[in-house]
C-alpha cells in the first residue's frame, strides 16, 4: 500500500481586488482534492492532505491554513473516513514555499508521490516550481486543476489567460517574454487580447 500526499493550495482571506470570494475558491479547490482522495483510497492508496498557506488574514487574524482547515472540517464531516491525516503547513508565503515544504514533507513521511490541487489558473506556476525539484528522482509530482479560478478580470466575468514560464522556452523566448511583461501594465481586457495573442504565437498559428 503506497502513500500519496494531496496537497490543497492556500487561498488568502485577504482578498485582492479582482479575485473571486474566498469562500468559494476555497471550496472549488477542496472539491477538486476530496475527488482525489476518494479516488485514491477507493485503489487503497494511503492519502495525507497537506494545506499550505500561511498569510494571515487582516480582518480575523487567522493563518491561510488554520482558515481553510476549518471550512474543511465544517464541508466534509467525514473527513476523517477518506483521509489518514491534515498537516497544515503556516509558514508557506507563496508557491516556490508551499513546494519546496510539500516535498520535504513527502520525504519525510514515506510517500512516493504528491498531488497539488489549486485553482486553473494556479496550477501553472505549481508546475513550474515542481520543475525545480527534478532533483528528486524518487518522488512523482503532478497537478490537478479545480473547476474554478481564483481570479476574475471586469466586472463582465471575462476569465484571465494564464501564462505561466513553461511557454518562454518555445521557439522566441524573449519574444514571449516581451509580451508576457507587458500584461502588468494593462488593464484587464487589455491583458486577454495580449494573452490570446501570445497563445496564438506559441501554438503556431500567427
Amino acid at each position: 500500500m503506497g502513500k500519496t500526499i494531496v496537497s490543497v493550495f492556500g487561498y488568502s482571506e485577504n482578498i485582492v481586488p479582482g479575485n473571486n470570494p474566498w469562500e468559494q475558491v476555497v471550496s472549488d479547490r477542496f472539491e477538486g482534492a476530496m475527488d482525489v482522495a476518494k479516488f485514491l483510497k477507493r485503489h487503497d492508496i494511503d492519502v495525507d492532505m497537506y494545506i499550505s498557506g500561511g498569510t494571515v488574514s487582516n480582518e480575523t487574524g487567522r493563518v491561510e491554513a488554520d482558515a481553510m482547515h476549518d471550512f474543511l472540517k465544517k464541508k466534509y464531516p467525514n473527513l476523517e473516513s477518506i483521509v489518514d491525516e491534515v498537516v497544515l503547513d503556516k509558514e508557506s508565503k507563496n508557491t516556490q514555499d508551499n513546494v519546496n515544504k510539500i516535498s520535504s514533507y513527502a520525504k519525510e513521511v514515506g510517500a512516493d508521490s504528491v498531488f497539488g490541487v489549486s485553482s486553473r489558473d494556479h496550477v501553472g506556476r505549481i508546475i513550474t516550481q515542481q520543475a525545480y525539484l527534478q532533483n528528486k528522482p524518487d518522488l512523482t509530482m503532478g497537478v490537478f486543476p479545480s473547476n474554478g479560478s481564483y481570479s476574475i478580470n471586469g466586472s463582465e466575468g471575462i476569465l484571465p489567460i494564464i501564462l505561466e514560464p513553461p511557454f518562454f522556452g518555445r521557439d522566441n523566448p524573449k519574444g514571449l517574454y516581451s509580451m508576457y511583461s507587458k500584461l502588468f501594465k494593462l488593464n484587464p481586457y487589455q491583458k486577454v487580447e495580449i494573452g490570446e495573442e501570445i497563445v496564438r504565437k506559441v501554438d503556431g498559428k500567427q
